[in-house]
């Protein structure tokens, strides 16, 4: 047979050489990191920001679920612009909303400004990700989708690890958590920048959500497998680290500013780390090593209130590793059982719920436990309920419509 013409730059099913779509993915990682740089930015400021306003745990917890609530509703209505501009445009809207929302909050003279605000930056950061996603999966063939998401996850993780650094820094300078809101602002305009020059994907539009449609998702078994997957992972990463400065200096009696550091280089290793778990979702596939990450992840939730003493710093740099491994096996998954017609209307159900749930009543609830000196019982509770959570893989099935490379 023939050997097959194949344009230079191109692989054999006509998509771009991975290197060369790289600068692409960074850039629409940038806009991700400070998309999901505003949802975290306020946890290593949680104790300043409790004696500025009076705020109990629960009600500093609140703030976290304030954000995620914007962002899930935003979610489950971006398929109305997305069916209308494309998905770069969107992307557009979500990245300068956030800038504008970011500054009002960072001017809040009452807790009432600061709560309308976050509401607003979770709007507009919802608008985000089902147009990310979209626009990541179609630089790149499915078999490429564990390396392209491990690129697109290192935002969380670089969010993980700048913010208590930010808190340091601006607080080190007699500044604080209004001068990093500001700055936060600024790096989403900066980021928009890049992406525009960047990236030149992201010309189709989501297909019109059709109230038939939704129902179809929600009536499917593997939607609530999976939101409850998400739910687990986004509870075990932004949920613990929402609470984890207040839980380690207000009943580990740890020192505050030193408690930012130990948070900042518990997810250094997620830098590298998120390169390794798109390796083994490309090898073992994405199902089987979604089993694998999220048993880990699980286990090494519990050991943040089990360990005595001292020893929770182990946990503490340990435990976000588990986490974020999850999120490419996780997001390949969702592309697997979801061919690329549904996937964003699927995302759009999924990771709203997931958000609301995972990084918003997660860490109120931890805050529940921690007034009532319940803290670590909390943390046990959740590391069990995502271990057992592992038992749902064995429903998870490839959509036998998944798209494969065009030959």
């Amino acid at each position: 047979m023939p050997t097959p013409l194949v344009s230079p730059g191109t692989d054999a099913a006509g998509y771009p050489a991975f290197r060369s779509v790289v600068p692409g993915l960074l850039s629409l990682m940038g806009i991700f990191f400070a998309n999901f740089l505003s949802r975290v930015v306020l946890a290593p400021f949680l104790l300043h920001i409790r004696d500025d306003f009076d705020l109990t745990k629960a009600q500093a917890g609140e703030l976290f679920f304030i954000v995620s609530l914007g962002y899930s509703v935003a979610l489950l209505c971006s398929g109305l612009l997305s069916s209308r501009l494309e998905h770069r445009h969107v992307i557009v809207v979500s990245a300068v909303g956030i800038a504008l929302a970011l500054v009002m909050a960072a001017l809040s003279p009452n807790l009432l400004w600061l709560r309308s605000s976050l509401l607003v930056v979770g709007l507009f950061g919802g608008l985000y990700f089902p147009s990310g996603f979209a626009v990541l999966t179609s630089m790149v063939p499915h078999t490429n989708w564990g390396k392209a998401l491990a690129i697109h996850e290192l935002a969380p993780n670089l969010s993980f690890i700048l913010a208590p650094l930010l808190a340091e820094m601006t607080i080190g300078l007699g500044l604080g958590w209004r001068t990093a809101l500001t700055g936060n602002a600024l790096l989403a305009l900066v980021a928009l920048v890049l992406f525009l020059r960047y990236c030149s994907a992201g010309r189709e539009k989501s297909i019109p959500p059709r109230p038939k449609a939704y129902l179809t998702a929600l009536g499917d078994r593997r939607f609530w497998i999976l939101a409850v997957f998400f739910t687990m992972a986004i509870g075990a990463t932004q949920g613990v680290y929402a609470q984890t400065p207040l839980y380690l200096v207000s009943v580990r009696d740890l020192p505050a500013d030193w408690v930012n550091y130990l948070l900042a280089a518990s997810r250094v290793s997620g830098l590298f780390l998120v390169f390794w778990a798109g390796m083994i979702v490309d090898r073992l596939g994405p199902i089987r090593a979604l089993r694998i990450f999220v048993a880990l992840t699980g286990i090494a939730t519990i050991t943040f209130g089990l360990l005595p003493g001292s020893w929770v710093m182990l946990a503490v740099l340990v435990q976000p590793t588990m986490g974020g491994c999850f999120f490419p096996a996780g997001f390949a998954v969702l592309s697997l059982v979801y061919p690329a017609a549904v996937r964003p209307l699927a995302i759009s159900l999924v990771v709203p719920m997931a958000v609301l749930a995972g990084g918003g009543l997660i860490p109120a609830g931890l805050g529940i436990f921690g007034d009532h000196d319940l803290f670590a019982l909390g943390f046990i509770l959740l590391g069990a309920a995502i271990l057992l959570s592992t038992l749902l893989t064995t429903a998870l099935k490839p959509s036998p419509s998944q798209d494969q490379p065009t030959p």
